[in-house]
């Protein structure tokens, strides 16, 4: 369709594709779309520079600075078959690669690792508004958040963008018209969770019971600088310098003989293991679309059962880098499994 000019959210499209050289935008086309529910706001902003000077009763002269980081943070609901979306994934934890074929026709095993740093890896951001195309030549991802919400799996991704422009010679409506999606329908709900933990040095998740929440909620975020160097009216590419982090919040519906032992976990320090998988429909005889995140050390750092007509209890995990594999996992840092339709590296 041709950019529409009328101003309703649910008109405008918007999409993301892997950039090669920072600040140097890249065409949107075919796969690249975006099921957004919020863009995040981009936002253009340049600090104002008066010349405030002697014999000057009213300022004369100005000057508009550098232009600062576009910091975004688009949202959507989560999809087993995540197109564009999963690429951003992908350049938040840094390593991907060729999918495992599970089936003998179209179903494909992900496996998206936390890489020592995301440098290189972004993306041009384009979205519409009433009459233009707005522009993230370079944007690049630096926080994960996912939460339950109306029983379906919600995430948001931050992005740290050079510059917003709506005058883009690369993306303009033959572009921004051609974009198509991966999947617009399986999304990925609540009542398809399984989430797993025990004892790191414990045995295999596998043979665990799953756990019985309310809710879930989690966070992994790069922190990220914006350096601004002189002769670029733009930030360069930003680097990961700190300590990445990760929290995980697990939300019991009431206490009970299983939840209610975490807090020996928790005053022992006990480190932890968990998994949060989803299962989705059938791709192809006992192959299904699924999503799981896999999570080799967590440590419990506060635990919580406050006094109420029905007692629930409330676990914050800080997420922490594993000295060797655990048992059943096969990596010591955070990943991501995800199996769907896509033959491709998300990184490509």
């Amino acid at each position: 369709m041709t950019t529409p000019n009328i101003p309703l959210k649910r008109l405008m499209a918007a999409g993301a594709k892997k950039g090669a050289t920072w600040g140097t935008a890249v065409a949107v086309g075919a796969s690249d779309g975006l099921l957004l529910e919020s863009d995040g706001g981009p936002e253009r902003k340049q600090p104002y520079l008066p010349a405030k000077e002697l014999d000057t009763p009213f300022v004369e002269t100005g000057d508009l600075g550098a232009v600062e980081p576009v910091d975004f943070s688009p949202s959507f609901t989560m999809r087993y078959n995540p197109g564009a979306i999963g690429t951003l994934l992908a350049q938040l934890f840094g390593t991907a690669g060729t999918p495992t074929k599970q089936g003998t026709t179209s179903a494909y095993k992900h496996t998206i690792k936390w890489a020592d740093s995301n440098s290189g890896h972004f993306s041009t951001f384009v979205v519409e508004r009433p009459g233009k195309i707005l522009e993230v030549p370079s944007a690049k991802p630096y926080k994960f958040s996912f939460s339950v919400e109306e029983g379906l799996l919600k995430g948001s991704i931050g992005l740290r963008g050079n510059n917003l422009i709506d005058n883009s010679l690369v993306n303009q409506a033959t572009q921004v018209d051609a974009l198509t999606y991966a999947d617009r329908k399986n999304r990925i709900s609540f009542k398809q969770i399984s989430v797993k933990m025990n004892d790191q040095a414990g045995g295999d998740l596998a043979t665990e019971t799953a756990l019985e929440l309310a809710n879930i909620s989690g966070d992994l975020e790069r922190s990220s600088d914006a350096k601004i160097v002189g002769g670029s009216p733009t930030i360069i590419e930003p680097l990961d310098g700190p300590h990445p982090t990760g929290t995980l919040k697990l939300e019991f519906a009431r206490a009970n003989a299983t939840n209610q032992a975490f807090f020996s976990k928790f005053t022992g320090e006990t480190l932890q293991k968990l998994s949060i998988s989803f299962l989705g429909a059938v791709i192809e005889t006992t192959y299904h679309f699924e999503l799981r995140f896999v999570f080799p050390q967590a440590r419990i750092i506060n635990y919580s059962a406050p006094l109420d007509d029905t007692i629930p209890v409330t676990l914050d995990l800080a997420i922490e880098a594993a000295g060797t594999n655990p048992t059943g996992m096969d990596d010591c840092r955070p990943y991501l499994e995800w199996v769907n339709t896509r033959a491709t590296d998300y990184l490509t």
